[in-house]
């Protein structure tokens, strides 16, 4: 698919500004939650700061190539489950690009869905698979992830993930989070941005995708934010 091509080529440029700003940072531990195939992953294995990867990825299909992707690697911890605000079975909607596939509820007068379904044709791919969901705090109760970089990109689902984190969350330094320009899901990131200030996180950076339509913002913790660099 030519679009897929086009969005690959962008993303390398994008994924590639993130790892030089961040790089910079002092962190041990890496969070991807939603891990696609490695993009963000392969990045950061240069970084030899840190200790551990705890990398999640629901999508079956996506999950067995990681798995065969980074075997060899100890550092790198998978898990094929979501992330959210309970522990339960979740519908994930499959795209034709496999990056765009969310839990998100659509919001079916959004201009820009529309457009994009257009190109994509997902509005003739009604496929949905099963997948299972278990809460953050849940997940990394027993886990020290202080000193950490969470990353999410997710869909529109940030605001789900982070709901789930409140105990655990105050260990986090980093986070690492997209921010959709258009309204194509029913999430609002007002929400999450408002969570995440009662979390106590303060913007220090943003990320924007070449062709605009969205940026990645980095939060920081504001009781690391004295020894930020």
């Amino acid at each position: 698919m030519l679009i897929k091509k086009i969005f690959n080529f962008l993303s390398k440029f994008h994924y590639n500004s993130i790892y030089d700003y961040s790089k910079k940072l002092n962190f041990e531990i890496m969070i991807d939650v939603g891990s696609h195939e490695g993009e963000f992953i392969t990045r950061f294995l240069h970084y030899k700061k840190i200790k551990n990867f705890f990398c999640f990825e629901p999508n079956k299909k996506l999950f067995k190539n990681l798995q065969k992707k980074y075997k060899y690697n100890k550092k790198i911890l998978l898990f094929d489950y979501a992330l959210g605000e309970n522990n339960s079975r979740k519908k994930l909607f499959l795209s034709n690009l496999s990056y765009n596939s969310t839990m998100s509820s659509f919001n079916k007068d959004s201009n820009y869905l529309k457009f994009k379904n257009l190109i994509i044709k997902d509005q003739k791919n009604k496929k949905f698979i099963s997948i299972k969901q278990k809460t953050f705090d849940q997940v990394f109760k027993n886990k020290n992830i202080k000193n950490s970089f969470l990353k999410i990109d997710v869909e529109g689902y940030e605001y789900n993930v982070l709901k789930s984190a409140s105990k655990k969350i105050k260990d986090t330094k980093y986070i690492l989070i997209e921010h959709q320009f258009s309204n194509q899901y029913e999430n609002n990131f007002d929400k999450v941005k408002k969570l995440l200030i009662k979390y106590d996180f303060v913007i220090i950076k943003s990320f924007y995708y070449p062709t605009l339509h969205y940026r990645d913002i980095l939060f920081i913790n504001k009781r690391y934010k004295e020894n930020n660099i």
